[in-house]
């Protein structure tokens, strides 16, 4: 199975994340300004959503060019000081309905200014790659 993971981070929080998915399927995490080398199995997408649960226009637009020749399947990770999944902005922001979002994806808390500034955490970044894991052994699998 080829993978892939990209995320767009404003505070850090985010990239944390990525890099515990990459690390946890063998992949490196990358920006969002990077596009796909080559088509993928899996996309681990990562991102937050912000003032009225928008994704940054960044992440947006990165989801709105892919194709389902570049990427078959989305599996999705957020942080956000609330906790909430990027699953429903991920899923409107995909142009080409054939590419399947695979869950509700990963939630952990992200910093919000002062709010939150040690999250992730260690443990939080462990619970994303053991996510990672699991969705690709489910995948794999199935």
């Amino acid at each position: 199975m080829k993978i892939a993971v990209r995320y767009y981070s404003r505070s850090g929080s985010t990239k944390k994340l990525a890099d515990a998915v990459a690390q946890a399927v063998g992949v490196t995490a990358q920006t969002t300004d990077q596009p796909l080398a080559e088509p993928v199995d899996l996309l681990f997408v990562g991102g937050a959503p912000y003032v009225g649960s928008q994704l940054d226009g960044h992440l947006r637009e990165f989801l709105h060019r892919l194709t389902y020749e570049q990427v078959k399947q989305i599996a999705v990770f957020s942080t956000s000081n609330w906790k909430m999944s990027i699953y429903n902005q991920t899923h409107r922001a995909l142009r080409d309905d054939r590419i399947q979002i695979v869950d509700r994806g990963y939630m952990g808390r992200g910093a919000l200014g002062v709010i939150n500034q040690a999250h992730p955490t260690p443990e939080e970044c462990a619970d994303a790659a053991d996510y990672a894991r699991k969705t690709v052994a489910r995948l794999s699998n199935g």
